[in-house]
């Protein structure tokens, strides 16, 4: 009969013990304001974790690339009557910067220093609004669009917007390509005070990329 009580009073102690365990890890009620962080979530959902925000994504690139137009409209000023004719060749100078996914679309700007290589000097400046596209590891469409002002040799309001893209083969440096379509308006010819020239060029250069990962 000894033995009977005291297992009798062992199952006592378990019980209040298991009610003390269970009352202190009750979940937090509504009406207090907390949340139910002592739940497990036993559900076959896929569970994730929080993290904290990402840094930004910085693209940097610079371009070197030589080019030649066709004109469509002479100002009887380029050496010929003919309304269609080539402008001088040139080289241009650009580099720039991006933000944005490092796998989607990027948006940032770009200035560009052009420089005819031949015939009357010409120096045009010009600041435009860019977009990137990455495509795969080693490819990229990229645009542009702005409002060059050309320097010398007169001054000049050029409208441009510019489509292509870059193929990285070694590490950094890629090849690229660009269509470029320019309108100028400004210049003066022997029967107008103002001229308006559309020109369409192709060209062709290196690619130097640069990405900073957050």
């Amino acid at each position: 009969m000894q033995g009977l009580g005291l297992a009798a009073h062992g199952r006592i102690v378990v019980a209040g013990a298991a009610a003390l365990v269970l009352s202190s890890a009750r979940p937090a009620r509504a009406d207090e304001g907390g949340e139910d962080s002592s739940r497990l979530d036993l559900s076959r959902s896929v569970g994730s974790t929080r993290t904290g925000p990402l840094g930004t994504y910085v693209h940097a690139f610079a371009e070197l690339a030589l080019g030649r137009g066709v004109h469509t409209n002479n100002p009887y000023r380029l050496g010929t009557s003919d309304a269609f004719g080539f402008t001088a060749a040139y080289v241009d100078l650009s580099a720039g910067l991006a933000f944005g996914p490092p796998d989607s679309l990027q948006h940032g700007f770009q200035l560009s220093l052009l420089s005819a290589t031949e015939g009357v000097g010409q120096q045009v400046f010009g600041a435009y609004y860019a977009a990137l596209l990455p495509v795969g590891e080693h490819a990229l469409f990229r645009g542009r669009a702005g409002l060059p002002i050309v320097l010398t040799p007169y001054t000049l309001l050029v409208l441009e917007a510019d489509a292509g893209g870059a193929w990285l083969f070694w590490w950094v440096i890629g090849e690229s390509a660009e269509l470029v379509g320019s309108f100028f308006y400004g210049a003066a010819s022997p029967d107008r005070t103002k001229t308006a020239i559309p020109v369409i060029a192709l060209q062709i250069g290196a690619w130097f990329d640069h990405e900073v990962l957050p």
